[in-house]
């Protein structure tokens, strides 16, 4: 009696906890569109126990378990306030998103990848029967614990232009190194004069260690050396001045996918469109934030 008691006063307590950010039925419909993945660096867990319990008092009385399928049933969708095409989710994450949303009375499709995300690309082929859109980003994290995850929940959008996103799965890895998480969806158009959709999404998601420092070497257009500064990474800027020099030599200080110290490093003309990406971690976080650095002439 004493159990049954705890575990009626527990499903009580759980009823009555207050609002939820869970609604809805989690699975997607079939009009439902993909637009992007939200990257978190937990499992995110949808399963709404209040709705469940009010479904299985019983079972949970007599010690019953929660299956599978009863895990899916229950589990509901997370939907994030849209801002001018930017969608902001009530959980901590990176978004990599290309959503619809109304600019001038017309439709138009944007992409919504925050600061984590490197070498974002986005593009839109359109056809009389489909529209296919492709997006790809990369994002870093931190193996110095010797251990990489991520968790990928797909995005949909509905047809009234409500965002929202389902748990989705993790990847993780025993290193350092890359792993890639791709998601896909095609589907017909329901009505004579629209075409169809597909979405195919490709995230990458690399280890790396974090950078210990970081040395930019000028040289002139003979090869002598002009200078050598050293910077740490949260304090990398987003220009540096040539100052004369013909190239640079971008030198980042970190780790191998072993532990063992290793110098990366890249060589950029001043003035050249490329830029040097480095990386930092904010504090408590395992995602990093990036930055290029170009090398600008006179």
């Amino acid at each position: 009696m004493k159990k049954a008691s705890i575990a009626l006063a527990l499903i009580l307590a759980l009823m009555l906890s207050g609002c939820s950010l869970l609604r809805e039925d989690g699975e997607p419909s079939e009009d439902d569109r993909l637009v992007g993945v939200y990257i978190t660096e937990s499992y995110i867990d949808s399963f709404d126990f209040e709705a469940y319990a009010q479904d299985n008092v019983s079972a949970l009385l007599d010690g019953g378990e929660i299956s599978r399928e009863d895990a899916e049933k229950y589990s509901q969708r997370i939907y994030a306030e849209v801002t001018d095409g930017k969608a902001s989710f009530p959980i901590e994450g990176v978004p990599l998103i290309a959503s619809r949303y109304e600019k001038d009375g017309e439709s138009c499709t944007g992409s919504d990848y925050g600061d984590k995300l490197v070498g974002v690309h986005l593009s839109i082929n359109s056809s009389e029967d489909m529209e296919a859109l492709e997006l790809t980003g990369e994002l870093f994290t931190n193996s110095g614990n010797g251990r990489v995850t991520a968790y990928c929940n797909p995005v949909y959008q509905q047809a009234d232009g409500r965002i929202y996103l389902v748990p989705g799965e993790g990847l993780t890895a025993d290193s350092g190194g890359s792993m890639t998480f791709s998601l896909s969806n095609s589907r017909e158009s329901s009505k004579e004069d629209e075409p169809g959709c597909s979405t195919d999404i490709t995230l990458t998601v690399t280890g790396r260690y974090p950078s210990d420092k970081l040395a930019v070497l000028l040289y002139s257009s003979d090869g002598a050396l002009l200078s050598r500064t050293e910077y740490a990474p949260e304090d990398m800027p987003e220009e540096i001045s040539a100052d004369g020099a013909a190239w640079a030599v971008f030198e980042d200080y970190t780790k191998d996918f072993l532990g063992e110290p290793q110098v990366i490093r890249q060589l950029i003309p001043a003035g050249s469109d490329e830029g040097f990406v480095s990386l930092h971690l904010e504090q408590g976080e395992i995602f990093y934030t990036p930055r290029t650095t170009y090398l600008k002439s006179e």
